[in-house]
């Protein structure tokens, strides 16, 4: 009954993402909620919600490398993110490692020891509307340190909820059949930092359909490592925070190095090769719609 159907796997094979409801369990996502108060400023409130209004003051900022991070509306708290009872809430669920072991392949991938942490966005207020800006976790700057084939490595992360999020309420938002082009342009160009091409596909990323991950407390968003993604701006008419607890799943280190690269999906489970995925003449209609390099 937990399992991925069919054609859940070919949505995500096809978009990039799944957004699973009610998953998590009510008790440690209370007590996530509460724990993250450990690593407020004094001046946050948790029965004053005017209080968490952002972006940060400067005395109160951190770097993003600090366990505390704090940074304009964004709040990573990293501190618990090995503590067992948040890792058995999220990272050594049993459903979502079902799931994981759908994707990727049962005994191909270690169990997680951590979670990133507790992931909050401020909210707004009053603030000036600003636009959306998406990135991918492969970016240039890694791709001076790590190995080809590691970056195109299959792998999956997942959101949990731990509240409620509404509309325009600072959710995690994907760009939808972006792990496709982006793959397809690091193949091409053998890693992306060789030239400007993945800057200006990321900005031209922006102008195109997102999906927000809204929903209620115990709802799972599973995303594919090379989708495109953002933390959204956390204009919720109730203030209110944007909680979710986040976490990865990657494969254990191939022995033998890959020497093609033309199927994104090689290295997956039986079940997302076996999905119907993006058709040739559309995968290529797609990075044709978001090529702007010229080639």
């Amino acid at each position: 009954m937990n399992r991925l159907s069919a054609q859940e796997i070919s949505f995500f094979k096809r978009q990039g993402y799944l957004i699973k409801k009610g998953v998590l369990d009510p008790e440690l996502m209370r007590r996530a909620r509460q724990r993250k108060w450990v690593g407020a400023p004094d001046r946050m409130k948790p029965d004053d919600p005017t209080t968490w209004i952002g972006p940060w003051r400067p005395e109160e900022e951190t770097s993003e490398a600090e366990e505390n991070c704090k940074i304009g509306y964004t709040w990573k708290y990293r501190e618990p993110a090995n503590e067992e009872w948040l890792v058995r809430m999220m990272a050594s669920h049993p459903i979502i490692v079902g799931w994981a072991e759908q994707l990727l392949g049962a005994a191909k991938f270690d169990l997680p020891e951590r979670v990133r942490g507790i992931y909050c966005r401020l909210p707004m207020g009053e603030a000036a509307e600003q636009p959306l800006v998406c990135h991918c976790d492969v970016g240039p700057d890694s791709l001076h340190e790590t190995p080809f084939a590691r970056l195109l490595k299959p792998g999956i992360g997942a959101v949990g909820l731990i509240a409620p999020i509404p509309p325009q309420g600072g959710a995690f938002t994907v760009w939808p059949g972006t792990h496709k082009i982006i793959y397809d342009l690091m193949v091409r160009t053998e890693g992306l930092a060789r030239n400007e091409a993945y800057k200006q596909q990321i900005i031209d990323f922006n102008s195109h359909h997102h999906v927000e991950g809204w929903g209620q407390a115990g709802d799972v968003l599973l995303w594919h490592r090379l989708l495109a993604h953002t933390a959204g701006w956390n204009r919720s008419e109730t203030l209110q925070l944007r909680e979710a607890v986040l976490c990865d799943y990657a494969p254990r280190e191939a022995e033998e190095a890959k020497t093609s690269y033309q199927d994104m999906w090689e290295d997956w489970s039986d079940e997302v090769r076996a999905a119907t995925g993006c058709t040739e003449k559309r995968r290529a209609s797609l990075s044709a719609k978001f090529r702007t390099d010229g080639r």
